[in-house]
């Protein structure tokens, strides 16, 4: 179920806010229909339309040019290649995939401006709200302490240092210096600390209209990953565990590996925390294909970009592919690092046989292409709607899943492993091989290196597109291994450039402060 009350939510507010870091570029012009946050902000309802835009942040798929955080967080990674039509296709992309990288890249942009965006109206809530808040209304503090904690946790892993805004600016010139990564991820956790001492449990929003919202067990499963990427292993062991005692009665593994991304399971056992679509196919109608959209468009343009059908097949899976625009389709080095039985390949990456017996289709290879289609996060009819004349390519609504608790099982197994727990960590690698079926389970002979090895294959068999690939590689020092022959530079391509816009806008950042090699 998504919520089409956000686009009502918006209009009245004016987007709420027009700052990514501060760049007074961002502020120049009052938003329609915005009131000054001193005099607004002060009641349940004012906070709760408030809070409403800052959960928008989250889908927002397009800011400068064709980008979003999703595709951006995918491109670096050997899971994926650019593709699209051609060489000159979206460049910001081509650039990524190449690393090519530089302070001008839209989507490079994108990702800084969209995550200080969502930074901005979550310390519009934060810091306006009154001392005698409703429970409610502290309910809706929590949430929004875990959405800037979101939003910052994105930047430090993407640009390292990073400006630490916690109240809104007062003057339009006024700047920030780049906060140390320490202190940042100090903030993080302050406020997923705060924040899950305050959300309810996710059962309390289960089967509701209030779904979307963020609940005790994204705030601690966050708060482990975040000490996980910053190398606080025995502290992330507690909040892990804190969200594995709860499986059963809040979290859990879907049954069904391939049904894990689709609307079918949007809310579901396994999904902690997502982005929200709207759902109502003619929503857009059939002509505004530039606008900032609320459908899922990156579902189309992940789509394989020229399908046909064969004839006389019998598919084994009901349903069909959509063509769409062939960005992001899979590697064979991603399509190999399954074990050939294991279940969740049919569900991530399809071969030309498999896309045949399955779905009666074969897919014509282009531009960039290994002879492969991506079955996770792609263009099924299942997820768009052609009702009432809506255009199917602007009408994907599946939600981004940002947290699964598989993703937790994960985690705790490096916490475990890297604690000398490696029965423990065993014991979490082994819950996802029996849920994908047809693998055999580590036993005590899979210990040291080889668990560790382990571990580093399932996160990318598990996870692949869903944005951790790379940041995996960078954090655990084997990115230059991986991804050398891709272009991959040590010591530079491990963080992203601070935009250009942001030395230029931003009067505590110089081109001096810039990221080494930019």
């Amino acid at each position: 179920m998504k919520f089409n009350r956000f686009k009502k939510v918006l209009t009245v507010l004016g987007a709420a806010a027009v700052l990514s870091s501060c760049s007074a570029k961002f502020l120049e012009v009052e938003p329609y229909g915005k009131s000054k946050a001193e005099e607004y902000y002060q009641t349940d309802e004012e906070v709760k339309l408030a809070l409403v835009a800052a959960y928008d942040m989250l889908s927002t798929d397009q800011f400068q040019g064709w980008s979003s955080c999703y595709v951006i967080k995918n491109l670096p990674s050997d899971d994926v290649n650019c593709g699209g039509g051609n060489s000159s296709d979206q460049p910001q992309y081509q650039e990524l995939d190449d690393f090519n990288w530089h302070p001008e890249n839209l989507g490079i942009r994108s990702y800084y401006h969209i995550n200080y965006f969502g930074v901005y109206r979550a310390n519009l809530i934060i810091s306006s709200a009154p001392e005698d808040a409703s429970d409610l209304m502290k309910r809706m503090i929590a949430e929004a302490k875990f959405l800037r904690a979101f939003h910052y946790f994105e930047l430090v892993t993407a640009f390292g240092d990073v400006p630490l805004w916690l109240v809104p600016p007062v003057e339009l010139q006024e700047g920030k210096a780049r906060t140390p990564k320490a202190e940042v991820y100090a903030q993080i956790e302050k406020d997923l600390l705060e924040a899950s001492e305050v959300l309810p449990n996710k059962s309390t929003f289960a089967g509701t209209g209030d779904a979307f919202r963020a609940n005790k067990q994204a705030a601690l499963g966050l708060l482990g990953k975040v000490r996980v990427y910053s190398g606080d292993y025995s502290g992330a062991i507690a909040p892990l565990e804190s969200v594995i005692q709860t499986e059963g009665s809040e979290v859990g593994l879907e049954a069904d590996f391939e049904s894990l991304t689709l609307q079918t399971t949007e809310f579901g056992i396994e999904s902690l925390f997502e982005a929200s679509f709207i759902t109502n196919g003619d929503t857009w109608g059939t002509t505004e294909w530039n606008r900032n959209a609320h459908d899922n468009r990156h579902i189309q343009l992940s789509g394989p970009r020229e399908l046909n059908e064969i004839e006389g097949a019998v598919p084994e899976k009901e349903g069909k592919l959509r063509s769409g625009w062939g960005f992001l389709p899979p590697t064979k080095v991603l399509f190999d690092a399954f074990e050939p039985t294991d279940g969740r390949r049919d569900g991530t990456v399809l071969d030309a046989d498999g896309l045949a017996k399955y779905y009666g289709q074969e897919f014509v290879d282009g531009w960039d292409t290994e002879g492969l289609v991506r079955t996770k996060y792609t263009s099924f009819e299942s997820e768009t709607s052609t009702e009432d004349g809506a255009t199917p390519e602007l009408n994907y609504t599946t939600n981004w899943r940002l947290l699964r608790y598989a993703d937790v099982l994960l985690l705790a197994a490096e916490a475990y492993y890297n604690q000398g727990r490696e029965a423990d960590a065993r014991a979490m690698l082994n819950k996802l091989r029996q849920r994908a079926g047809g693998l055999a389970d580590y036993d005590a002979s899979v210990s040291g290196q080889t668990l560790f090895d382990a571990i580093v294959k399932e996160r990318r068999v598990e996870l692949a597109y869903e944005g951790s690939r790379f940041w995996d590689l960078v954090r655990w020092g084997l990115a230059a291994q991986e991804l050398s022959d891709l272009g991959f530079v040590a010591g530079k391509h491990e963080v992203f450039p601070i935009p250009l816009a942001e030395i230029v806008g931003n009067p505590g950042i110089g081109q001096e402060d810039q990221n080494p090699g930019y």
